[in-house]
């Protein structure tokens, strides 16, 4: 059932960007790279976490104008999130466990543009999940693929400065679904963190 919402979202996300070019004669239409920094961590997790994961995000973007200030922001990116946590044995004994996520994500925001720089978006997000990896103490151990949801859908938001093509943003993201399938004994962790990244952008 989530698969199904998964490729739902998707499809609903592809089908309003293949629309919207048909309104891009209202103001500039712009695409570019991006990249930086993804502060990740889990929440909704009944677990004790020792800290988060600092990995990389980075990608493409378009921005399709619906008028002089606002437009349409979606976004093919790449994402590392995870979270380190605290695990007691049955002997009392702690030990550090380690769950690296990389995804494909594809955001799609509502973006506003205020006194010629500052910019402020927010929107939806669905991700894949392309890979995984589970650490015990620098030890891996292996997951079974069902194990994970490989899709995910939430929600985003934030700001930025955008001086001419060069633009600076911090973003905070929340999935609303666990990425543990159904029965996990860690509860229903979800994915959230913090981006801080740089963009450049070409004018059509």
């Amino acid at each position: 059932m989530k698969t199904l919402q998964f490729v739902a979202s998707v499809m609903l996300m592809m089908a309003t960007v293949s629309f919207l070019p048909a309104q891009s004669n209202f103001g500039e239409f712009k695409w570019g790279l991006t990249g930086g920094v993804h502060f990740a961590s889990f929440n909704n997790l009944e677990l004790e976490k020792e800290g988060g994961r600092v990995g990389v995000v980075g990608g493409a973007f378009m921005k399709i104008p619906l008028s002089h200030k606002a437009s349409i922001r979606p976004e093919l990116l790449f994402n590392m999130k995870g979270a380190s946590l605290k695990l007691t044995d049955d002997n009392g004994e702690d030990s550090e466990g380690k769950i690296r996520l990389n995804y494909i994500e594809l955001p799609v925001s509502l973006d506003f543009e205020f006194m010629g720089i500052i910019d402020a978006h927010a929107g939806i997000q669905a991700a894949y999940l392309l890979s995984d990896a589970f650490k015990v103490d620098g030890t891996s151990i292996t997951v079974l693929d069902d194990q994970y949801n490989k899709g995910e859908f939430g929600f985003h938001f934030g700001t930025g400065i955008d001086l001419g093509n060069i633009g600076v943003h911090v973003r905070f993201q929340q999935s609303l679904t666990s990425f543990l399938a159904d029965g996990s004994t860690f509860s229903e962790p979800r994915n959230w963190g913090i981006t801080l990244t740089a963009a450049y952008m070409f004018i059509n």
